[in-house]
């Protein structure tokens, strides 16, 4: 995902609310037309990249990092971690994790309204949660080809560091494999085909008095993809 963008417009934490009469919940996200269109004209890079940078990732494990108890990482981020009501049948798991493990509770979430100074190192400031969903009948510790052919979605919520500075632009130059969307609030919402096989989604959020940067893994097209997030409730955008 084109990381370069920046986009400093204040976002707010998106609630579905169910508004009267509604037979469920609003949809996260909304597309006109022109949206549609340029979702569904997403096309695999002209030149492929060279192999698949997940080729190598043995089990979810190898993403989530240490399991942490997912009420606890929801506190931390000082957020209602996420759902997907597609991802909510029988048999579905949410796993949450970080690779620090439980340092990552060392390391509070900066404040948007009062940042810390520029760090010397940003990189090394930053911080990551994981949630995984895994699909009925696999565990975290499963092939992971296996649970993502089954459909297996990850979500990376990144704090500090690079994560935490104000985004300032936004590049909406349509690619090939690449657009913006937005969301009801007016944030940008970058989707990227990364291979025949996975799309990336990615956007930042300042909600809760905090910024960060969330991307979402889905073993699909572009167009099931953004379906999936249309009815995502408690999205950070």
């Amino acid at each position: 995902m084109r990381r370069q963008w920046a986009v400093a417009l204040p976002l707010v934490l998106a609630l579905a609310t169910v508004p009267e009469g509604s037979a469920g919940p609003a949809p996260a996200l909304v597309l006109g037309p022109t949206d549609e269109a340029a979702v569904a004209a997403l096309r695999t890079p002209e030149f492929a990249r060279r192999g698949d940078p997940l080729a190598f990732v043995e089990s979810a494990r190898d993403l989530v990092g240490t399991v942490l108890p997912c009420d606890e990482v929801g506190r931390h981020l000082s957020l209602r971690l996420p759902t997907f009501p597609a991802l909510a049948g029988d048999g579905w798991t949410r796993v949450c994790g970080a690779v620090d493990g439980r340092a990552v509770f060392d390391h509070p979430v900066p404040s948007a309204a009062a940042p810390s100074p520029p760090s010397a190192d940003p990189d090394a400031d930053q911080q990551a949660v994981t949630l995984v969903w895994l699909p009925p009948g696999t565990s975290a510790d499963d092939d992971f080809q296996t649970a993502r052919a089954r459909g297996l979605v990850w979500m990376t919520v990144e704090y500090g560091g690079r994560a935490a500075e104000p985004v300032t632009d936004v590049d909406r130059t349509p690619h090939d494999d690449y657009t913006v969307l937005s969301w009801p609030d007016g944030g940008p919402l970058g989707v990227q085909w990364m291979d025949p096989a996975d799309t990336r989604l990615a956007w930042p959020s300042e909600t809760a008095d905090h910024r960060f940067w969330v991307s979402v893994n889905y073993p699909g097209s572009p167009v099931e993809a953004v379906d999936l997030l249309r009815t995502g409730v408690d999205l950070p955008t």
